[in-house]
C-alpha cells in the first residue's frame, strides 16, 4: 500500500495499486483508493473510499463516503453517501442516507436509507456574479 502526503500538509491519500492484493482489516482516516484487490474489512469514521475501475473488494465496508467504479462484494455502511458509477458493480446490502446509482451500474442487494447525518443542513445555492459558479452554504449545527 502506498501512502501519499501532499506538500501542503493537508490530508493523506492511501492507494492500493492494480497488482496488489491485501487480506485483513484496513483502517484509514482521510481517503483510500483501491485499484487492486482487498479481502477482509475496510473501515473509516468519516473517510472516503474510492474503488477504481480495476478495484475488487470482498469485504465488509464501513466508511463516511464510498465511490464505486469497480467491484464490491459485501455489505456497505456509509455515513454520508454512496455513489455507484456506470462501471460499478455492488453485490451486497447498502445502508446510507444518500445513494446515487448511474445508468449502467449493477446493484444486487437491499438498500436501507438511514437518516441524514445531523449537524449539516443545506441552506441555499447561490450563483456568484463574477464566474457564474454556484456557491453552497452549509450550516453547521
Amino acid at each position: 500500500m502506498k501512502l501519499v502526503k501532499t506538500d501542503s500538509g493537508s490530508s493523506d491519500l492511501g492507494w492500493i495499486g492494480r497488482d496488489i492484493e491485501v487480506k485483513g482489516d484496513i483502517l484509514f482516516v482521510e481517503r483510500l483508493q483501491i485499484d487492486g484487490k482487498v479481502t477482509g474489512r475496510l473501515s473509516s469514521e468519516n473517510g472516503t473510499l474510492v474503488v477504481g475501475d480495476s478495484g475488487e473488494i470482498e469485504a465488509q465496508v464501513q466508511v463516511g463516503v464510498c465511490v464505486i467504479h469497480g467491484l464490491l462484494h459485501g455489505d456497505l455502511v456509509a455515513r454520508s453517501r454512496v455513489e455507484i458509477h456506470r462501471t460499478g458493480k455492488v453485490y451486497g446490502d447498502v445502508v446510507t442516507p444518500v445513494l446515487l446509482v448511474e445508468e449502467g451500474a449493477m446493484f444486487n442487494g437491499a438498500i436501507k436509507m438511514s437518516q441524514e447525518p445531523s449537524g449539516r443542513i443545506l441552506e441555499k445555492v447561490v450563483p456568484t456574479e463574477s464566474t457564474g459558479e454556484e456557491k453552497r452554504k452549509i450550516k453547521e449545527a
